[in-house]
C-alpha cells in the first residue's frame, strides 16, 4: 500500500487501555470495511465532549455497514493522564484508545498519512475498504452530522 494514508495501516502505533480491558487488535489495518479513525486527547475539551456521540454513531453506523470500524487514536503527551482518562470512563464508555506516542512513532505515523506534525484536535479520517482515504473532518462532529456519515458508508 502506499500514498497518502494507505502508508499508515504498516506503522506501529502504541495502545493505551483501562484495567480489565482486552488489548485492542496490534495496528490500524485498514480494508474490509469503512474505517474511521477519530484522533483526540484527555486534555481536549471538544474531543471529550464528542466521545459519547461517536460511540453512538457507531452503533447505528454498523447497522448499515456491517464491517464499519471507528478506532479512537490519542495523541496525548502524558501516559498518566491518558490512562487516568480511560479508567475513569463508565463501562459504555471509550475504555481503550490506540495511542500515537510523542516523537518517532507519532511523527512517523502522521508523515505517513500525509498529515500536519501537529494536528489540531479533533479531527477524523474516514478510509474506504481498499484502505483509501476518503474524507478528513478538522473538529468536533455534531449530532446532525450521523446522516452524512451514513451516506459515506453505506454501500
Amino acid at each position: 500500500m502506499s500514498g497518502p494514508g494507505r502508508t499508515v495501516a504498516k506503522k506501529a502505533v502504541s495502545q493505551s487501555v483501562a484495567s480489565g480491558e482486552a488489548p485492542l487488535p496490534e495496528g490500524l489495518a485498514l480494508g474490509g470495511g469503512y474505517t474511521w479513525e477519530n484522533f483526540w486527547a484527555a486534555w481536549c475539551a471538544p474531543c471529550k465532549e464528542e466521545i459519547p456521540r461517536l460511540l453512538r454513531f457507531q452503533q447505528e453506523l454498523v447497522k448499515s455497514s456491517p464491517n464499519f470500524k471507528l478506532n479512537f487514536v490519542s495523541l496525548d503527551d502524558d501516559p498518566r493522564q491518558l490512562s487516568e482518562f480511560l479508567s475513569a470512563q463508565p463501562p459504555s464508555g471509550l475504555r481503550r484508545s490506540y495511542w500515537l506516542k510523542e516523537g518517532k512513532e507519532r511523527e512517523e505515523w502522521l508523515k505517513a498519512a500525509a498529515l500536519e506534525s501537529e494536528p489540531d484536535l479533533p479531527f477524523h479520517l474516514l478510509f474506504d475498504p481498499k484502505g483509501k482515504l476518503r474524507c478528513v473532518v478538522k473538529g468536533a462532529l455534531e449530532d446532525a452530522d450521523l446522516a452524512t456519515l451514513k451516506s459515506l458508508v453505506t454501500p
